[in-house]
């Protein structure tokens, strides 16, 4: 019973820091928004190219772990697809890329899209606590 509920804390704690890293990145947003749409000293500073690109970049870093954590403590195939999903995404988005490699991104997202849509076995759930405690009561 005790391994249930660390589970279940573990769980909301990763969701927890998902929305933080969430405003995190809002916050990045609108600096340099900000910084491009406000053209005072103060402002035009705060915030280039190079540093929206490292926040993004570790942003993405941090939610890969927090949605790896995730998939660790639920055990269901849709958080190994979620991972694919952001890593992907991630590539396309922080890195320089071709377009014959966003292509071959684009594809590889739609196929995940196909795999949890068609694929996919289990019922889907009205919450993802519950997934967590159906998992660890079956677990002897």
């Amino acid at each position: 019973m005790k391994h249930l509920s660390v589970s279940k804390n573990l769980y909301k704690a990763a969701s927890a820091l998902e929305l933080i890293i969430g405003v995190c990145v809002l916050a990045l947003c609108i600096a340099c928004g900000l910084s491009i749409l406000l053209p005072f000293e103060p402002f035009h500073n705060m915030c280039d190219v190079d540093t929206f690109h490292s926040g993004l970049s570790n942003a993405s870093y941090i939610i890969i772990g927090v949605e790896f954590i995730k998939m660790i403590v639920s055990h269901k195939v849709e958080s190994v697809l979620d991972i694919i999903a952001f890593a992907l995404s991630r590539e396309m988005i922080v890195h320089e890329t071709t377009p014959l490699e966003n292509l071959l991104t684009v594809i590889g997202v739609a196929l995940l899209f196909f795999i949890r849509r068609f694929l996919n076995t289990s019922p889907p759930e009205t919450k993802e606590t519950e997934n967590i405690t159906s998992e660890l009561e079956k677990t002897p």
